[in-house]
């Protein structure tokens, strides 16, 4: 399950529950007693890519959750300035879209789900994770490149599924906890975004943010990236079994695929990798 950036404004990271994780506990515990270490078999470096439907928004097959988070853009627009609302941007720092009330119109520049063009991107197939996606065209740093998007499920939901995929003897997984009771999972429907490999240095993140009261997932580039460069960011993988090696390539590369879960903080991913 890739995991999401849940900074707060100060930097620290939210205190939220691992949804996908309790859910696998509880499997293991139905099925074999007690939990235990799980051994991912060999067919999950060897798979093969699900058929799914495209999208290009998410579909909430639970309640759509509208909060007000409160933040307001303090923005004027500039005499001669083409783009406002950026670096020094209440909202932008706080991970917030501005509103349509906006006071900078069409020089804003903090809606990246909205306005920003979509970046060219193309799924290939790589040496050893599988299918990949690359970048089209030359992405620079900062830049939003795309939105993961799939069917947002609750709870109750994301474990039918985790079961059914269980007995199925599923390996793949593309299932992104955003908040609790909220997950959003691109197994069936999705964007391209689904095809973004793990790596121990990558060149993207996910970030979530708010966008008129409703949270989205986005990547953005944490760097520049060429054209031709595949899209990668760090699944923050958490390994239950046997140790798996990691095919990511980077210089700094683990060599192995994540780390052993603690008692307190854990989450379950799926790799390509």
């Amino acid at each position: 399950m890739p995991a999401v950036d849940r900074r707060n404004k100060n930097g620290s990271e939210s205190p939220e529950s691992n949804i996908v994780k309790c859910i696998f506990d509880k499997i293991l515990e139905v099925e074999l007693g007690k939990p235990v270490d799980f051994e991912l078999p060999d067919s999950f470096r060897r798979w093969k890519p699900t058929d799914y439907i495209a999208i290009k928004r998410n579909i909430y097959l639970t309640k759509r959750r509208i909060e007000d988070d409160g933040i307001f853009c303090s923005c004027s627009p500039s005499l001669g300035s083409s783009s406002v609302c950026s670096g020094d941007c209440h909202c932008e720092m706080l991970f917030s879209t501005c509103s349509s009330s906006c006071r900078c119109g069409d020089f804003c520049r903090n809606k990246p789900f909205q306005r920003r063009a979509l970046k060219k991107l193309k799924v290939v197939k790589t040496e050893k994770c599988g299918l990949g996606l690359v970048a089209d065209e030359d992405i620079r740093q900062g830049d939003f490149v795309v939105e993961y998007i799939g069917e947002v499920i609750d709870d109750k939901s994301c474990e039918e599924r985790l079961w059914k995929m269980k007995h199925r003897g599923d390996t793949n997984f593309y299932l992104c906890e955003v908040n609790h009771d909220m997950v959003i999972d691109a197994t069936f429907k999705g964007n391209r975004s689904r095809f973004i490999n793990h790596c121990c240095e990558p060149n993207t993140e996910m970030q979530k943010w708010r966008n008129d009261g409703e949270t989205r997932v986005g990547i953005f580039a944490i760097r520049n990236i060429r054209k031709g460069e595949e899209l990668t960011y760090d699944y923050q993988f958490v390994q239950f079994g046997a140790d798996q090696d990691c095919h990511c390539g980077a210089s700094g590369c683990k060599k192995k695929l994540g780390n052993k879960p603690s008692k307190m903080n854990i989450s379950f991913s799926d790799s390509n990798c």
